[in-house]
C-alpha cells in the first residue's frame, strides 16, 4: 500500500459526505486474471466501499473469459460499478464472431456480449462540492459531460491531457504515465512511473500502470484518501 502518489494532495476532499467509507478507482485490468485476485484480495472490499473500474477488461489471450466470467459476478452489485473501455468496444464483434460449441458456451458469450454494450461511459460523484468524474479515456474539454460522445470517452486523448484545466477531478486509466510522457507531455518525462500519477498541474489522475505486461501492475486507488494499492 502506498500514500500520497504524486500531487494528490489538493485533490483529496476535505470531508466525506459521501454514505461510503472508501471510493476505490481500479485501473485497466486487460485479462490480468491473477492480478486482478491479487489486489481484490489486498484491498479487502466491503458493502461500505464504492468500486469503480475504468474499462478495458479484454486483452489478446485465453483469459477473457474467466476475467470476465469473474467481473460479471461482481457486477451484480449495487456498490460496484464498471466503465466502458475502448478494448471493451472492439471485442463485441470479436465474440460475435465465435462459434459456441455448446449450449452453455453460447450462453455465456450471449452474457458478455450484452455486459459490455450495457457498460456505462463514466460515473460522476460529488464529494465535499466538488465532481469527482471516472471514466475510460478522458471527456472533450470543450463540451458538458452530458454531451460527450462515446468516442471522446473511450478514446480521448491529447485534447484531454494538453487542454483540460477544470476543476473537477477526471480520473482514467487507457495510457500509463510514461507513455503520456512520452507522446503529449514531454516536459514531464522525468516522471516515468507505474504508480498512478496526477498529470502535473492538472486535476487528471491515471491509473493505467499496464496490468498486461509481465512487470507492471494492477492499481487501486482511494479517492477519499490518496492511498494506493497495487498487486
Amino acid at each position: 500500500m502506498g500514500k500520497n502518489f504524486i500531487a494528490m494532495q489538493d485533490l483529496i476532499p476535505t470531508k466525506n459526505d459521501t454514505p461510503y467509507k472508501r471510493i476505490l478507482a481500479i485501473g485497466d485490468v486487460h485479462a490480468s486474471f491473477e492480478k486482478l485476485i491479487s489486489l481484490w484480495e489486498k484491498i479487502s472490499v466491503t458493502d461500505e466501499d464504492l468500486v469503480i473500474f475504468l474499462g478495458d477488461y479484454f486483452e489478446g489471450g485465453n483469459k477473457n473469459f474467466k476475467t470476465l466470467n469473474w467481473l460479471m459476478e461482481k457486477n451484480l452489485k449495487e456498490n460496484i460499478k464498471m466503465l466502458l473501455g475502448n478494448m471493451d468496444e472492439m471485442f463485441i464483434g470479436y465474440f460475435a464472431s465465435l462459434r459456441a460449441s455448446t449450449l452453455e458456451e453460447a450462453m455465456l458469450i450471449t452474457q458478455i456480449q450484452d455486459f459490455i454494450k450495457n457498460l456505462p461511459l463514466y460515473y460522476k460523484i460529488k464529494i465535499d462540492g466538488r465532481d469527482y468524474i471516472f471514466c475510460h479515456a478522458g471527456i472533450n474539454p470543450n463540451k458538458p459531460l452530458e454531451q460527450q460522445d462515446k468516442d471522446e470517452l473511450i478514446w480521448e486523448q491529447e485534447t484531454f491531457y494538453k487542454d483540460y484545466n477544470g476543476d473537477a477531478v477526471i480520473i482514467v486509466g487507457h495510457k500509463s504515465p510514461r507513455k503520456i510522457w512520452q507522446y503529449f507531455l514531454p516536459q514531464f518525462s522525468e516522471l516515468d512511473t507505474l504508480q498512478p500519477v496526477r498529470i502535473p498541474h492538472k486535476n487528471i489522475l491515471l491509473l493505467d500502470t499496464r496490468a498486461k505486461d509481465l512487470n507492471g501492475y494492477l492499481s487501486c486507488v482511494d479517492i477519499l484518501t490518496g492511498e494506493f494499492w497495487q498487486n
